[in-house]
């Protein structure tokens, strides 16, 4: 299925997935201050697999076992490790400063795709990268509001996530663009789901969520991340990165600073200028590099 110019309808996609994970964000805190990041991930892994097992008894016969490498790639490197790597990082830098280096993805998505996986690419497509990254930056470190702040080595991890991201979408670009999206998300925890319940086991979380106070409610937030920001907006992304391309599906991070905005004005925080120019830039970037 090649990939062609969004419509109005991938455009509500890319909005609707900005919502879910830009809360996600703050799920993510409020559970390491529960759990270990180790167990947090390993609960939320564990919680989708168990979602996404009906889901994978219903599409079994339209995916192809035989491409169960790829399928691996997707599990680990577009949920798995940085689901870990952000929850590690988010117990020294604040969600803001997550937010805009999750939006570094596009960018490595076109630097892998081009070195690795024979993506084409123009030069507004580039122009569009770097607008919208710079849009998403413009909208934190402006922001009197946003605090940001971190440790170097943790903001590091924050960036081996997005890498982990670009693989997971140039991946599913190149090697399952014809699979359902159900089926891709639901196939690559099928084979690798096995892992994560020994996980829980090894990491003591399973223990943790009986003997700790806010145990139920630290497991409330995990099953959050599990159902809705992983398995819904997996099967979410799959499905806008196959109705377009993987540079505008990847672009759905330039839109989480946005979201926090849009979430602070229904809170009754005020709007600023440099709010309302940052989201310009950031629509004009992902408008570039929509192809």
């Amino acid at each position: 299925m090649p990939s062609r110019q969004p419509s109005a309808f991938d455009w509500f996609l890319m909005v609707f997935l900005a919502a879910i994970w830009g809360a996600s964000f703050f799920f993510i805190k409020r559970s390491v201050a529960i759990f270990s990041p180790v167990q947090m991930a390993m609960w939320r892994m564990v919680f989708a697999t168990a979602v996404y097992l009906p889901i994978a008894a219903a599409y079994w016969s339209k995916i192809d076992w035989r491409r169960w490498k790829p399928l691996v790639i997707v599990a680990f490197c577009g949920s798995a490790i940085p689901n870990f790597f952000f929850a590690v990082a988010q117990q020294h830098v604040n969600s803001s400063l997550a937010g805009v280096l999750n939006s570094l993805t596009p960018l490595f998505t076109l630097l892998i795709g081009t070195a690795f996986f024979s993506m084409q690419f123009s030069r507004e497509k580039v122009l569009g990268v770097v607008i919208g990254l710079a849009g998403a930056v413009l909208l934190v470190l402006f922001n009197a509001s946003s605090g940001v702040s971190g440790n170097a080595f943790f903001a590091g991890l924050c960036v081996l996530a997005t890498v982990c991201y670009a693989i997971n979408a140039n991946t599913v670009n190149t090697h399952l663009r014809d699979l359902p999206p159900a089926g891709i998300a639901s196939a690559a925890f099928v084979v690798t789901g096995g892992l994560f319940v020994i996980g829980l086991w090894w990491s003591g979380g399973w223990e943790a969520a009986w003997k700790h106070p806010e145990g139920m409610k630290g497991l409330g937030y995990i099953f959050y991340l599990a159902a809705v920001g992983t398995v819904v907006g997996s099967i979410l992304y799959f499905w806008l990165l196959q109705r377009t391309s993987a540079i505008f599906a990847t672009s759905v991070t330039y839109l989480l600073p946005v979201g926090a905005i849009a979430i602070g004005a229904l809170d009754g925080e005020a709007i600023g200028l440099i709010d309302l120019v940052g989201t310009a830039v950031i629509l004009l970037g992902v408008y570039l590099a929509r192809k």
